[in-house]
């Protein structure tokens, strides 16, 4: 076999290798999180839409119905040393040999909460940002952003915050929440 042959066919096994690698890291950080959220809610909507409250719509990744009151969940699917800061309008994440920019989560996070707290305004509505690969955080503390770990130890049913109240005091705005969703 001719030498650009074979360098051509190594390459293309060693890009689907690395490609496979990939997708199954992201598959296991998806399993996780499904997991998760499982654990620590009754019941949840994922990729919804919901009014604003400006006469315009936002999407949200997902929204739990906790014995704390509601969760908006953004998800980030990335990992590494992330570089954050409050004031930083975008964050460096570095993931081994690859170093990319995102956006802060932070102020479209708090605008999520606005608009489901303007929906249902009788009872507490709650926000994280979950990164959910193996995430080091290094910059401000933000106590609305963490791992999958993080968010299972806030929002566990064992907590004692969360056993403060029945999710049965919550159902009635639940529903109503997701009825404003499926009509949007």
């Amino acid at each position: 076999m001719a030498p650009e042959i074979t360098a051509t066919l190594s390459f293309v096994a060693a890009s689907a290798g690395l490609i496979a690698f990939i997708s199954r890291s992201r598959s296991r950080g998806r399993r996780a999180l499904q997991k998760t959220i499982r654990s620590i809610s009754q019941e949840y909507l994922e990729h919804i839409v919901v009014p604003d409250g400006l006469d315009g719509k936002i999407e949200i990744d997902y929204i739990l119905l906790t014995a704390r009151g509601l969760l908006v969940l953004d998800v980030k699917d990335v990992g590494g040393v992330v570089f954050s800061g409050a004031a930083l309008d975008r964050w460096t994440v570095m993931d081994g040999a690859e170093r990319f920019k995102i956006s802060n989560p932070v102020g479209p996070s708090l605008s999520r909460i606005v608009a489901i707290k303007k929906l249902v305004p009788h009872i507490p509505v709650h926000g994280r940002i979950v990164f959910i690969q193996d995430a080091d955080f290094r910059g401000d503390e933000l106590p609305q952003v963490v791992t999958l770990e993080e968010l299972r130890e806030q929002f566990s049913a064992s907590s004692t915050a969360a056993a403060d109240r029945p999710i049965d005091a919550f159902y009635s705005e639940w529903l109503k929440l997701r009825e404003v969703a499926a009509a949007a």
